[in-house]
């Protein structure tokens, strides 16, 4: 009896081969240099989103601690009221503020680079009020206004300026 012949066994039938072979070759280099340039460039994206987000946050913080300190410096004004609302002594000590004429002071914000500021009072001409009695006038409002200034690097000065009016009611 005759035995039937054998095919040889074949692994990787050539169809099958051919059909793998694309996908089995691997990655060529033009694909790795546009990965590596497409993740450059959202590299740089990120890293100047982030470096401007600290700019911010830096900025951001030294304008709170302006406007905190030129509204201390505004409160004491009002708090002192119409009559007391004048550059002496009594209203800005002088180890902390500095007369400059009789109608501003200006003083130190140690809370800010390089930071000083002005505080400015003078009556507000425009609102004057007639006395019935007298029938002369006096002045019915002061006129406040806070100035500071402070450094940030690259030589550029900041500034924060508040003001209020104070009446003087009969």
């Amino acid at each position: 009896m005759r035995q039937p012949r054998r095919r040889p066994c074949r692994v990787w039938p050539p169809a099958r081969a051919r059909r793998l072979r694309p996908s089995a070759a691997g990655i060529t280099l033009i694909e790795v240099v546009a990965a590596t340039a497409i993740i450059g460039i959202g590299l740089v994206g990120v890293g100047s989103i982030v470096t401007y987000a600290v700019i911010s946050h830096r900025k951001a913080v030294e304008h709170t601690i302006a406007s905190a300190r030129a509204t201390q410096e505004l409160e004491r004004v009002r708090e002192a009221g119409y009559l007391g609302a004048v550059v002496d002594e009594s209203l800005f000590p002088a180890d902390s503020y500095e007369t400059i004429s009789p109608s501003q002071v200006s003083f130190a914000a140690d809370e800010l680079d390089g930071g000083f500021g002005y505080v400015t009072i003078t009556d507000d001409a425009e609102a004057q009020y007639i006395n019935p009695g007298t029938g002369q006038p006096y002045g019915n409002m002061k006129h406040v206004v806070v100035h500071l200034f402070w450094d940030r690097p690259g030589d550029k000065t900041m500034s924060y300026s508040i003001a209020t009016l104070i009446s003087n009611r009969p």
